[in-house]
């Protein structure tokens, strides 16, 4: 099960996601509508949005990145290629339908290479 502090609805507030960036550490959350998962903001979307005098309640849909990386299951070798390419401090996991089944961690991909 994927930890609430990840996920946001697409209509939550940026004010909501700062919050759920704050708590989980790890620089970004995943934007969800009705479980499917249709974006990611990260700290440099609302650094972004803020430059552009968007209101703390503006919706996640309206900074979210809808061009984002993404995988079908837990490859380790895709995994380390996205996250050294993009710099991505987290990687969705989902099915065809774009269901979010999982996510990988920036660090938890690290702690998996030391073991």
């Amino acid at each position: 099960m994927i930890n609430q502090y990840f996920i946001v609805n697409k209509n939550d507030s940026i004010d909501t996601v700062i919050q759920k960036i704050l708590y989980n550490g790890h620089r970004g959350v995943l934007v969800v509508d009705k479980k499917k998962l249709i974006g990611v903001v990260t700290e440099g979307d609302i650094l972004k949005s803020l430059i552009y005098k968007k209101r703390f309640n503006a919706t996640a849909n309206s900074i979210m990145n809808k061009s984002f990386k993404f995988l079908n299951n837990k490859d380790k070798n895709q995994a380390k290629k996205i996250f050294k390419k993009y710099l991505c401090p987290i990687i969705p996991i989902v099915n065809d339908k774009m269901d979010l089944k999982g996510l990988l961690t920036l660090k938890e991909y690290l702690g998996k290479l030391k073991n």
